[in-house]
């Protein structure tokens, strides 16, 4: 049983390809391909887009980047970029000064002919990579960066027909906050205010 259960926490190998399957995050990046370990149901990974880096990624102004989550990487002669995708069954754990459990890992010069990102110290459970800076260094390497966060877990599920009517308000409003991002981007390139999640979900819950 033990073994077993060993077993389903080791991250799991996407042969051949540079990203995960839909709700897992990014490991670690061995040979151009990406290294997997479960994270959420599919259902509660939205809008995975790629990007130069995940700070660009409509979740990440939308939620301050606490829902924002590598899932690939693409990493060679003529591509850098990051499979970001957003969840709405986690967010970014704070202190109790309300700063992010996050930190950027030392830089490091990869090669492009097989390039492989090792996270060190190894990820936690409770940890992901947030986002990736990568900046090419001459035509064989690339410097890269990686954020890692720390996170809590709000639901284990995102089907609303299994939800409370507490739970329902709840996921409305982070999916609501989501939509609304989106169609300021689609509308117009101005900047948009970024207001804390919490006041903005407790303020609808009392509604």
């Amino acid at each position: 049983m033990l073994k077993l259960v060993i077993a389903c926490l080791l991250p799991t190998l996407a042969y051949s390809a540079v990203q995960c399957y839909v709700g897992q995050k990014l490991f670690s990046y061995e040979s151009t391909n990406a290294i997997c370990a479960k994270f959420i149901p599919y259902t509660c990974a939205v809008q995975c887009e790629w990007r130069k880096q995940c700070s660009e990624h409509t979740s990440f102004s939308a939620f301050r980047g606490r829902r924002t989550f590598v899932s690939g990487l693409l990493l060679n002669s003529k591509s850098l970029m990051v499979l970001c995708c957003a969840s709405l069954a986690t967010r970014v754990e704070t202190d109790s000064t309300g700063r992010e459990k996050c930190i950027w890992r030392d830089t490091e010069s990869i090669s492009v002919l097989g390039p492989s990102i090792r996270t060190n110290p190894v990820l936690a459970p409770n940890h992901y990579i947030r986002d990736v800076k990568m900046e090419r260094d001459g035509s064989s390497r690339v410097d890269v960066t990686i954020e890692v966060c720390q996170y809590q877990s709000e639901r284990d599920h995102c089907k609303v027909e299994e939800m409370s009517e507490f739970e329902k308000k709840r996921f409305d409003v982070i999916k609501g906050k989501l939509d609304k991002a989106n169609s300021h981007i689609a509308t117009t390139t101005a900047p948009t205010e970024v207001k804390n999640e919490d006041d903005f979900l407790n303020k609808k819950l009392r509604n």
